[in-house]
């Protein structure tokens, strides 16, 4: 079995998101980009203290277990899991990039809390497994399910770490292989943060073989990223031997994917883990673009009649989710009203999906103290009003400014606009609404290229530049913008 392109697996697993029967599995390499150790940093000190050379072992749970077995007790063990994994380590841009993917459950061996602070940061709830009795419940409404499988910092005794914590895994820990066999069962896996080194590959995928006693034809694919043995330094310490390893890794490499695909797992190779964001970024970017924030508001309807604005909301709220788009809508005024009410009309005209995933909602609240409070609430549902989509539609974007009594730019549909653009989102603005959708317009079209790229979308945004139009051909321009885009 070949290793799969990058292309082929963002198409095909971001088909599997979509369609919620995805779930992630983040090994040591996710963490030891964000600054912790690996296992081999972890155990430097111990192997030097046993009189081995932690660079020359191989099997690092053996290792584990040796200094386990000097002293018949856990206590240096547990000391560096403490000292290592409370340490600070930021998460990385790759840990906010798999908290902005719409995966609920998670699979991890790492002790640490990294993910968690990344779903923090993300604004998601997260429902932590580490133990056998978590299993037992779950958090309400949570948005994620993060089972750690090998245990938590906070708990360095109940770690699996050493040789006698993995074979007496069944009694132990027997309700997470369960629970792990049900998911392999109909959910696609991505296992990220493995590699050649990792000395958990072995025994997951062991443990795997025991799990899954169907033929891999008739399971789900999955899918995981390994880098490629990387070539040493020519003037490195002990190049000789160095090179030799790596002369061995490059000849085990085909067997290794091959020997893979008996559990229907299909290999990404990369040169450096740091193409591990980039791949991640642009899966999200693939995902999001399925969910479309129309950012607007309008006090006044010039230079269109009300009645047509109100149509042609309509009619684009029912087309994003006849076309199997979801709706993100922050309640602008006067736009999003009508844009929601046709989406919530087509979602239960076709029963499609739960109502939930395919209108996300976040209304701005009213009541504040005082003006900077404001201020603040709105800027932070404007960011995640972005972060949970990847195409904007602008449409008008006016208010009534109170203390002058005029109508006046929408300074909060530019601020989208800009969350947006540094998102990475497709931008579509309806320059015939008038308001900061003109004005956004008159930004994209002088430089074009700089947001589409070479895609050639003068007809579609013709056809949205002119008044006279009818709503629906504005709604068919502006979906066809999305398919030349997003290259569907």
């Amino acid at each position: 079995m070949a290793a799969i392109t990058r292309q082929q697996f963002t198409r095909d697993f971001s088909k599997a998101i979509a369609a919620d029967q995805s779930a992630l599995f983040i090994g040591a390499g996710m963490s030891a980009g964000a600054g912790f150790v690996d296992w081999r940093g972890l155990l430097r000190d111990i192997a030097t203290d046993l009189n081995l050379d932690v660079d020359e072992e191989h099997d690092l749970i053996a290792l584990a277990q040796y200094e386990y077995n000097r002293n018949r007790n856990r206590s240096r063990l547990n000391q560096k899991i403490i000292e290592e994994f409370c340490s600070r380590a930021a998460i990385s841009n790759s840990h906010r990039w798999i908290a902005r993917l719409p995966i609920d459950t998670v699979w991890t061996t790492n002790y640490d809390r990294l993910l968690e602070e990344a779903y923090a940061d993300a604004a998601k709830t997260v429902d932590v497994k580490h133990r056998k009795a978590d299993l037992l419940h779950h958090v309400p409404y949570a948005d994620v399910t993060l089972l750690k499988m090998h245990g938590d910092v906070s708990e360095p005794d109940e770690a699996v770490l050493i040789k006698d914590d993995y074979e007496r895994y069944e009694a132990k820990r027997g309700l997470f292989t369960s629970r792990l066999q049900g998911d392999l069962s109909w959910k696609q896996f991505l296992f990220l943060g493995f590699s050649f080194t990792d000395p958990n590959i072995d025994y997951i995928f062991s443990r795997l073989r025991v799990l899954l006693e169907e033929k891999a034809e008739n399971q789900p694919p999955r899918y995981c990223i390994l880098r490629r043995p990387k070539v040493p330094k020519a003037d490195a310490e002990d190049h000789a031997n160095l090179k030799a390893q790596y002369e061995r890794d490059v000849r085990h490499l085909p067997h290794r994917i091959t020997d893979l695909g008996r559990f229907n797992v299909e290999v990404i190779l990369i040169d450096e883990y740091s193409e591990i964001e980039d791949l991640l970024r642009q899966l999200c970017l693939v995902v999001s673009a399925k969910s479309i924030l129309v950012s607007g508001s309008a006090h006044e309807y010039a230079p269109i009649a009300r009645d047509k604005m109100d149509s042609f909301c309509r009619k684009l709220g029912q087309e994003i989710i006849k076309r199997g788009f979801n709706l993100v809508s922050g309640f602008g005024l006067g736009i999003a009203g009508s844009c929601i009410i046709g989406a919530h009309e087509q979602a239960k005209r076709e029963k499609s999906g739960r109502l939930g995933q395919r209108l996300r909602l976040h209304p701005f609240p009213q009541e504040f103290k005082d003006d900077a409070e404001r201020k603040k609430v709105y800027s932070d549902i404007r960011q995640q009003l972005v972060k949970e989509s990847g195409v904007t539609i602008f449409i008008a974007g006016n208010k009534l400014d109170r203390a002058t009594g005029t109508v006046v730019l929408a300074d909060g549909v530019m601020q989208e606009f800009a969350f947006a653009k540094a998102n990475s989102h497709l931008l579509i603005p309806v320059p015939a609404t008038g308001g900061a959708a003109t004005l956004i317009w008159d930004e994209i079209k002088a430089a074009p290229e700089k947001f589409f790229g070479a895609v050639d979308l003068k007809a579609e945004f013709g056809v949205l530049a002119d008044i006279n139009r009818p709503e629906m051909e504005w709604v068919d321009a502006i979906f066809s913008i999305i398919k030349k885009a997003r290259k569907e």
